[in-house]
């Protein structure tokens, strides 16, 4: 099941090149789903993404319990988490600025702005959570390696 994984991650590495490489050396490669070609970078994200975590899930070594556990595995899902928040955190911002700031219809409303000025700062709130969730295990893995030496 390693082997699949890894192999999924590979192509799916190899996707996610292909298309980087397309978006930036062809200015008529569009990709458009719904409204704007924002969509393509979301897409592009989700599947580098999916590259990263089946290539974790793939190669993360077996019986590394003791020693600090599945980080890899745990490195990317705080990763695919934070990207998710920000995501959030980006629709969210624009909505409420969009909503209050700007007269119906105004082309040149800035509300994107504040949407990645609560995208920034749903970063920044997702490192701390990484920070604290990373010391409660740490602090768990201590009590549990000295209740074990007993």
């Amino acid at each position: 099941m390693r082997k699949v994984r890894l192999g999924a991650a590979v192509v799916l590495a190899v996707f996610f090149a292909w298309l980087v490489w397309r978006a930036s050396t062809d200015d008529g490669f569009h990709f458009i789903w719904n409204r704007d070609e924002a969509e393509f970078v979301v897409f592009v994200g989700a599947v580098g993404l999916a590259s990263l975590v089946l290539s974790a899930t793939g190669s993360q070594p077996r019986g590394v319990a003791r020693a600090g556990g599945r980080w890899i595995v745990r490195a990317v899902a705080y990763i695919c988490g934070a990207v998710a928040v920000m995501l959030v955190a980006l629709g969210a911002g624009t909505a409420y600025y969009e909503a209050t700031d700007c007269p119906a219809g105004d082309g040149d409303c800035l509300s994107l702005l504040g949407g990645m000025v609560w995208s920034l700062v749903s970063l920044a709130v997702s490192a701390i959570a990484v920070v604290v969730i990373e010391l409660v295990l740490w602090r768990r893995r201590r009590n549990t390696a000295a209740i074990q030496d007993r």
